[in-house]
């Protein structure tokens, strides 16, 4: 125990008081009274207690961030340790994928980090091609302005990771909850994650993904029911979420610096996407409808230094109970030049505008395909419930108490099973009801749409007929004007002809 100093005893005069008389008090044991669980200093941890970063049992706020970020790295982390810590934590996070056989131990787990021979569907090879062709606008008064590329980038050279990620990472994938707050109406449903690591999900080998940045589905695009049929519960593993806020990840990005750094960037991508696209075909496996995703691309990545970038797209091939996942190369962007720089940023947004819907909609489709789950734990508990409640408090009592509480629990059972019963045919035709409001609903949506299709045909076949009406009178007006300006040069020549005439008669 530390006393506290105040001001007069730091006067000089006090300090030449004797030793005996500053003699600092010995540290005071608490004993224990006794083994009583309510005492109270028995509910202060000893000291050197940690809390578990990684534990499931811990509020978000106590297993993230800096603390966490290593420690489940094996090496804890120090939150005063500035900078060597945080280097030394995203070094430990990069150790299994520096492994020389990482790619081969992926692969016994069909897992590879090439193209298979096959390769994606031909339409998704054109999603591709049409994601980096697709024009977008970019954002202006930014360091990629030509006169300030030169400065910016030398201000980058022989930086660490974390200065890359905040001044150049945001230039190639900018954090889509800003953009949703500035406007982009589309990225409603998107949730950011800046190196959190996937704390509910199980790695593929080693440890669990932790990328730079992570683009996903927040927990509010499902509801309830939805929520129910991924069986999503607090503080347990889902294949379907990376953390209790983010489900079924899309996009992930990875920043490094030195010498082959973007070769470990891939491979943490790599394995963070396969963690991803495990949860979209298993969710296609328990909707039965494995040709929704069978190689098709479901996500993508982002790996950058100071340099270049890498996009990589993500797909399973899916025979019978074997999944294999791929990836295909789409580009490689060399970032300070000046047709090139903002490639990656066209990128995300051409895929935030086209992907993203479809994305949502395919996870939508297949929760649909999933049947409604029913708790028959109730009627379980309702058989239980003599055994449960028969304990007798003596021996002469038992046989008394059974019998009366197996009556009783016979007399019951009937009345609540025809109450369940009821409420489930309740249920299942409010089900029903729902369903078809939602077919009809559907049904009156293309209807509109097709209106909608046909009266724009309408408006614009009107706008070209009117804009040929305009041309013909204008063509008229015109032919009409150089007659007007021809008979009015006849008339001017007659008249001429006639003054002459008036002026000198033969």
């Amino acid at each position: 125990m530390k006393r506290s100093t105040t001001a007069d005893e730091d006067h000089p005069h006090k300090r030449r008081q004797t030793l005996g008389e500053n003699r600092l008090p010995l540290p005071v044991s608490i004993p224990r009274r006794n083994q009583d669980p309510n005492f109270v200093y028995d509910w202060i941890p000893p000291p050197g207690t940690d809390l578990d970063p990684t534990s499931m049992e811990q509020p978000p706020s106590k297993r993230s961030r800096a603390g966490s970020v290593s420690s489940d790295r094996g090496r804890p982390a120090s939150v005063s340790s500035g900078y060597d810590s945080r280097s030394s934590s995203r070094d430990a996070r990069s150790s299994t994928y520096r492994d020389s056989n990482y790619v081969t131990i992926l692969e016994t787990k069909h897992c590879y980090m090439r193209e298979s021979p096959t390769g994606p569907l031909p339409e998704d090879i054109e999603l591709c091609k049409q994601l980096l062709q697709q024009p977008a606008p970019v954002p202006p008064d930014t360091l990629f302005e030509p006169e300030y590329m030169q400065q910016f980038h030398d201000a980058l050279l022989n930086r660490s990771e974390m200065r890359l990620l905040v001044d150049l990472h945001p230039l190639l994938m900018p954090t889509a909850e800003n953009q949703f707050l500035r406007g982009r109406q589309s990225l409603q449903h998107v949730i950011d994650g800046y190196n959190d690591l996937w704390m509910k999900t199980e790695p593929i080998y080693g440890s669990k993904p932790q990328p730079d940045h992570t683009r996903s589905l927040k927990w509010s695009t499902f509801d309830e029911t939805q929520r129910q049929k991924l069986g999503v519960r607090p503080n347990e593993k889902s294949v379907y979420t990376a953390r209790e806020e983010m489900y079924f990840p899309y996009l992930t990005g990875e920043v490094k610096c030195g010498l082959q750094a973007l070769e470990i960037a891939d491979r943490q991508n790599f394995h963070s996407m396969c963690v991803a696209l495990r949860g979209l075909v298993h969710l296609a496996r328990t909707a039965g409808c494995v040709e929704a995703v069978h190689r098709r691309i479901l996500g993508f990545s982002i790996s950058h230094d100071l340099e270049t970038a890498r996009i990589y797209g993500y797909y399973p091939e899916i025979e019978g109970d074997k999944t294999s996942y791929y990836r295909r190369s789409i580009a490689r962007v060399d970032i300070w030049a000046e047709a090139e720089k903002w490639t990656c940023y066209r990128f995300v947004h051409s895929l935030d505008v086209i992907f993203l819907p479809r994305h949502i909609q395919r996870v939508m489709d297949m929760l649909d395909r999933i049947p409604q789950p029913r708790d028959i734990s109730l009627l379980i508990d309702i058989d239980d419930a003599g055994e449960a409640q028969s304990l007798p408090e003596s021996e002469e009592d038992g046989p008394t108490l059974r019998r009366s509480m197996a009556l009783r629990s016979r007399g019951l059972q009937p009345e609540v099973r025809a109450m369940i019963q009821t409420v489930q045919q309740q249920v299942d035709q409010q089900s029903a009801r729902f369903e078809q409001e939602r077919q009809e609903q559907k049904a009156q949506e293309v209807t509109l749409r097709a209106q909608l299709e046909q009266q724009t045909k309408q408006l614009e076949q009107e706008r070209r007929e009117r804009k040929e009406h305009e041309e013909r009178l204008h063509a008229q007006w015109e032919q009409e004007r150089r007659e007007q300006k021809e008979q009015q040069e006849r008339l001017l020549a007659q008249f001429e002809r006639l003054v002459t005439q008036a002026i000198n008669p033969k």
